[in-house]
Parts: structure tokens; C-alpha cells; sequence
């Protein structure tokens, strides 16, 4: 039994892989910038750390070559009050972003599929 297409199919669907690890590696890059904002946003700014004044300017992100993004939350991220205390604007941070990331990760997925099968 032969499938009217299938060859055509196959070839498509042997190109979904690259497709969607592009789309998804733009998706984290632009997920893990926005981590970043927020948590720019959250930090306490009174105590400075090094006593330089610059603690926003610590938070950055570096994009991995695997697509991940690795969040640098400098020096006042560290756990300071007793053996696990909060970090007053890391965890909100990454609970705020959470279902964004999620969602955009989703949609970067749905848009390689109908991309690559719609033309």
C-alpha cells in the first residue's frame, strides 16, 4: 500500500526538528531577556553589596549555544538570611515569567508546524 504523499511528508517532517529548535531558541532568548526586566525591576535598591551603586546593572542573561538561558542575578541574589532565606526578587521574579515563558515556548512549537506545512 502506498500513501499519496508521503514521501512529501516525510521530507517535511524530517525538517520539524531544526525548525522548532530555532523558533523555541528565539522563544528562551526572548523569555530570558524578560527575566531579566523583571527582575531589574524587583530589586531592592537601598544596601548595595559592593558599594558601587550599580546592582541593576548585574542582572544579565547569556544565551547558551544549546538555546538555553543562563540568568546572572548578581551579588544580592545570594541566600543571606540563615541557611535558606527569601531572595526578596528572584523567586518573584521567576514566578511572574513562569506562565509567559510556558506559553511563548508553546506558541514558538505551533508556529514551526504551521510553517513549515502551511508554506
Amino acid at each position: 500500500m502506498t500513501v499519496i504523499g508521503g514521501k512529501e511528508l516525510a521530507r517535511k517532517l524530517s525538517q520539524l526538528p531544526d525548525r522548532i529548535k530555532m523558533n523555541v531558541d528565539r522563544a528562551n532568548r526572548q523569555s530570558g531577556d524578560e527575566l531579566v526586566r523583571t527582575a531589574k525591576v524587583l530589586i531592592p535598591v537601598g544596601d548595595d553589596v559592593h558599594g558601587d551603586g550599580h546592582e541593576r546593572d548585574k542582572i544579565n542573561a547569556t544565551q547558551n549555544a544549546d538555546g538555553s538561558v543562563l540568568v546572572d542575578f548578581g551579588p544580592k541574589s545570594k541566600v543571606i538570611e540563615g541557611e535558606r532565606g527569601p531572595r526578596p526578587f528572584v523567586n518573584p521574579a521567576l514566578a511572574v515569567t513562569r506562565k509567559r515563558h510556558g506559553a511563548r515556548a508553546k506558541r514558538a512549537v505551533n508556529k514551526s508546524v504551521k510553517e513549515l506545512f502551511n508554506g
